[in-house]
């Protein structure tokens, strides 16, 4: 059984206050940050460059969320900025679970990624060094044991709340476990923790002010980006 707070405890909180106050946040989004091994952070023309799969793409002017239109799949629009070192991007899309987008993101840096949309499908990714590692559904994420390589993502693993327990000496093999884990989980604020972790991992956060101001952004075209 876990005792005391989770190390995100008060990072989850801010995201949980951010959740409330902006609810199309749960409409669905990603985020992603790229940590460089350097400490020089990319260039906007790299970013866009290992978004777009080296196919052509366009940089824009900073602009606010709300004044770019849907994603399409020929104009698909990723905003992208700074924090320290770190690049974020963020998206209303999934372009940020690629596989090959994070394997392209990753040389030589480690990166970050939390996806969700309106129907709870979702991931948390992390690849580092052009491997894409860990893909987590953090709303069933299952045991530790269930994913090879979580030890090279130390902040997510020292997150134990974050995944199911094992289940007691005592269950029968015909009792349903997964049942158990559902009613576990009802109150569980997966996304908020989902954000928390990467927070923590980075040190880039995602606030209400951030979601507000101007960002320049990159379009793609989604068919070549995934490739």
């Amino acid at each position: 059984m876990n005792t005391g707070q989770p190390p995100t405890a008060d990072l989850r909180e801010h995201y949980r206050r951010l959740m409330n106050s902006t609810q199309w946040l749960d409409m669905g989004m990603c985020w992603t940050a790229v940590v460089p091994d350097d400490g020089r952070a990319l260039t906007l023309d790299q970013v866009a460059a290992r978004l777009a799969g080296n196919t052509r793409y366009r940089l824009h002017e900073p602009a606010p969320l709300d004044a770019i239109g849907p994603p399409e799949r020929d104009a698909y629009p990723v905003f992208v900025d700074r924090c320290g070192s770190t690049t974020v991007l963020f998206e209303w899309g999934y372009l940020g679970t690629s596989p090959a987008v994070l394997r392209r993101l990753s040389e030589g840096a480690r990166v970050y990624s939390a996806w969700w949309n309106v129907n709870a499908n979702n991931l948390l990714s992390f690849a580092v060094g052009g491997e894409h590692v860990l893909a987590i559904d953090a709303l069933f994420p299952g045991r530790q044991e269930h994913h090879a390589g979580l030890a090279r993502w130390p902040e997510l693993q020292a997150m134990t709340d974050f995944f199911a327990e094992p289940p007691p000496e005592d269950l029968d093999e015909d009792e349903d476990e997964d049942e158990d884990d559902l009613d576990a989980r009802v109150d569980h604020d997966w996304r908020a923790a989902c954000l928390a972790v990467i927070d923590r991992t980075t040190g880039a956060r995602l606030t209400g002010e951030w979601l507000e101001q101007p960002h320049p952004y990159v379009t793609v075209r989604m068919p070549d980006a995934t490739r």
